[in-house]
């Protein structure tokens, strides 16, 4: 339990007792818990979606999802991802683009990638037909999606995307501390996951979201799944070129494209 809420504790506001730097994890459990508080996140999402689409029109409630699920996170994978971004594009030599990173002050490539980020998310969510997810589904029948009015097949229906968007996230994280080193000498907050992990817990924490995203999107699902994971690879490749390796920063960097990928695979689905 106390590996859960630490990893509560990090990748979301959520008050559990202690905050995470003063606990003491056992990081192969954590690796574990990570897409599944995804899928609670995502769950959350999905719970609130119903009351927002009773009184919002869709555009405006995605807005509002959208909105929850940054305070809900406190920003904490867009800060990486813009602080990424700064220093990727900002820095020519790899010491300046962990200088630039470590700049707690965002540029104006940050701010670029942040707007091109949450715009393109938006409008994912707004372009994503929730009767075509719903007919990917084992668990969801044509009669049960008819026997519901429009509204809670839309809420349903992008509730799927919201978890599977959301346990990807995170699981992409895994994966990338899995494939990399610590860039820094000095310590940092990502020093402690990407240190302690390899293969063996990305495989550990792919079953439970594997077998979710299965159920409730077939195949295709599935084919999300690894188009996530080729992103994902390619993403961290390109990091390590540039830096030599990974930081908090980049898995949250990870974390955004891993989710974008998602979002812009089931459009095209």
């Amino acid at each position: 339990m106390k590996n859960f809420l630490w990893t509560l504790n990090f990748l979301t506001i959520i008050p559990t007792g202690k905050r995470w730097y003063e606990r003491s994890p056992e990081i192969g459990k954590v690796a574990f818990w990570f897409p599944i508080v995804g899928l609670l996140i995502g769950l959350v999402l999905s719970f609130i979606y119903f009351p927002v689409i009773r009184f919002f029109p869709h555009l405006v409630a995605d807005a509002i999802i959208l909105i929850t699920y940054v305070f809900i996170t406190g920003g904490f994978h867009l800060d990486g991802f813009a602080d990424t971004c700064d220093g990727l594009f900002g820095g020519d030599t790899r010491e300046k683009r962990l200088e630039i990173m470590r700049d707690s002050r965002t540029g104006s490539y940050g701010a670029l990638c942040l707007i091109c980020t949450i715009g393109l998310k938006y409008l994912c969510l707004v372009s994503i037909d929730p009767k075509a997810i719903a007919g990917l589904s084992f668990i969801t029948s044509s009669e049960t999606i008819e026997g519901l009015r429009p509204i809670y097949v839309y809420a349903c229906e992008k509730g799927k995307v919201l978890l599977f968007m959301c346990a990807i996230g995170r699981w992409s994280q895994i994966l990338g501390a899995a494939l990399s080193t610590y860039a820094r000498e000095e310590k940092g907050t990502g020093q402690i996951i990407i240190e302690n992990l390899n293969l063996k817990h990305v495989l550990l924490c792919s079953f439970v979201p594997g077998i979710l995203i299965f159920l409730f999107c077939g195949i295709k699902g599935i084919l999300v799944f690894f188009i996530a994971f080729i992103v994902s690879i390619l993403f961290t490749s390109y990091v390590k070129r540039k830096i030599g390796g990974m930081t908090g920063d980049t898995l949250g960097a990870v974390n955004e494209v891993s989710e974008i990928t998602v979002l812009l695979a089931f459009v095209a689905i």
